[in-house]
C-alpha cells in the first residue's frame, strides 16, 4: 500500500496512487494532482512547491543546473526553477533523440514504458552543484543511472522529491555507492518538512528554454500561441506529451485571472480505477509510437479547446481534435519545431 505522508506534510506535496496499465516491471505509481494530467495544473499549488524547495535546499551557487525528469516530474522542475532567486540553468529530460548544437547524454528508466532518456547540455560546461527534481523516489535506479552519467558536469547533487518511498537499504546503498565514486549526494524528501510559507516573494520570469531548443524555434512558438490565444480564445489549453515548456512560458505570464485551464495529454499509462483515474480517452499508438491518453475529462467542461504539440506527435493532436469535435467542442492546434 501507498505509505501515508506525516499529518505535518505540506498540502501542496500530495501525491494520487495510480495503477500502471501493461508495465509488469512496477504495477503503481504515484503522480501529483496538481501538474495537469489527472486535473488542470494548479499554480498556487506548484508555487507553494517551488517555494518549499527554495526554502528547504541550501543558497544555490551559480552556476547550478536544475533538472526535470519526463514527464512526471518537468512542471515540478519549472515551478521550482522559477522560485530560485539566482538564475539556474534548467534542463528537461527527454525520450526524444532531439536534434541540438548540444552535447547530449543518455541514461535509462529501468522501470519505465520509455525507458531510453536524453540530457541535452552545452559540451564541457561544469556546474557548481546538480539540483534533481523528482515526484516520487520508489528504487533509485533512474536516479543513479542519471548521477553516473552527470559524473563529469558535478560531484554535488541535491535530489528534491515530494515523496521518498525508498526502504532505508536503498537509500543506504545508493549513498554509499556516490560516496565512493567521489559525489556528494543529499535527498530531501520535501513531504518531511514541517513547512509553512512566510513572506511573499515574487517568483523570477519564467524564460527557461529547458529543451535547448533553437531561439528561433522558441520565438515562432510562442509567436503562434500568443497569435491563437488573441484570435481564438481558448478557455482550455493542451499541452501533448512533452511540449509543456512553451505552455508554460506564455501561461505564467497571463494575469492569474485570465488563463485558461492548463491539461497535459500524457504517455503515462494508467488503468482507470473509479478513484484517482475515473475516466481515460486512449489516442492510439501511431506508426510504433507510444498511446496518449487524456485523464478525468468532462467535455461539458470545455468550449473551446486550443492543443500544442511537437511535430513527431502532431497526429496525436489530430486525433484530439477528433475527439473534441466529436463532443461539440471547437478545437485549433498548433505544432511546433521540436528541435
Amino acid at each position: 500500500m501507498f505509505p501515508s505522508a506525516p499529518l505535518s506534510a505540506p498540502p501542496a506535496t500530495r501525491l494520487w496512487q495510480v495503477e500502471r496499465d501493461g508495465n509488469p516491471l512496477r504495477r503503481f505509481g504515484h503522480v501529483s494532482p496538481y501538474i495537469g494530467k489527472l486535473a488542470p495544473v494548479c499554480a498556487s499549488h506548484l508555487d507553494q512547491i517551488g517555494q518549499l524547495t527554495r526554502a528547504v535546499l541550501p543558497d544555490l551557487p551559480e552556476p547550478t543546473l536544475v533538472i526535470g525528469m519526463t514527464e512526471s516530474s518537468l512542471l515540478l522542475a519549472f515551478f521550482m526553477a522559477r522560485w530560485q532567486q539566482r538564475p539556474v540553468d534548467l534542463r528537461f529530460t527527454t525520450r526524444k533523440n532531439r536534434l541540438t548544437k548540444d552535447e547530449k547524454i543518455a541514461f535509462r528508466e529501468p522501470h519505465s514504458h520509455g525507458p531510453q532518456h536524453f540530457l541535452a547540455l552545452e559540451a564541457g560546461r561544469r556546474y557548481s552543484q546538480i539540483v534533481v527534481i523528482e515526484d516520487e523516489l520508489t528504487t533509485g535506479a533512474t536516479l543513479r543511472n542519471l548521477i553516473l552519467a552527470l559524473r563529469e558536469v558535478s560531484n554535488r547533487v541535491f535530489v528534491a522529491t515530494l515523496r521518498d518511498l525508498r526502504p532505508q537499504i536503498l537509500r543506504d546503498e545508493l549513498r554509499a555507492e556516490m560516496k565512493s565514486a567521489g559525489i556528494e549526494l543529499e535527498v530531501l524528501g520535501l513531504e518531511s518538512f514541517d513547512w509553512r510559507p512566510d513572506a511573499v516573494e515574487t517568483p523570477l520570469a519564467p524564460r527557461f528554454n529547458p529543451f535547448g531548443r533553437t531561439e528561433a524555434a522558441l520565438q515562432n512558438a510562442l509567436d503562434a500561441v500568443e497569435n491563437e490565444f488573441e484570435e481564438f480564445q481558448p478557455d482550455t489549453f493542451f499541452m501533448i506529451g512533452e511540449c509543456v515548456d512553451i505552455a508554460l512560458r506564455f501561461w505564467l505570464d497571463l494575469p492569474a485571472d485570465a488563463r485558461p485551464h492548463l491539461r497535459q495529454i500524457t504517455r503515462s499509462p494508467w488503468k482507470v480505477d473509479g478513484e484517482s483515474v475515473a475516466s481515460a480517452v486512449k489516442f492510439p499508438a501511431l506508426e510504433g509510437g507510444s498511446n496518449y491518453f487524456l485523464y478525468n475529462f468532462e467535455p461539458t467542461e470545455t468550449r473551446r479547446a486550443l492543443w500544442i504539440a511537437e511535430g513527431s506527435n502532431a497526429l496525436v493532436g489530430a486525433q484530439a481534435s477528433e475527439f473534441f469535435n466529436q463532443n461539440g467542442i471547437e478545437t485549433r492546434g498548433i505544432v511546433v519545431d521540436g528541435t
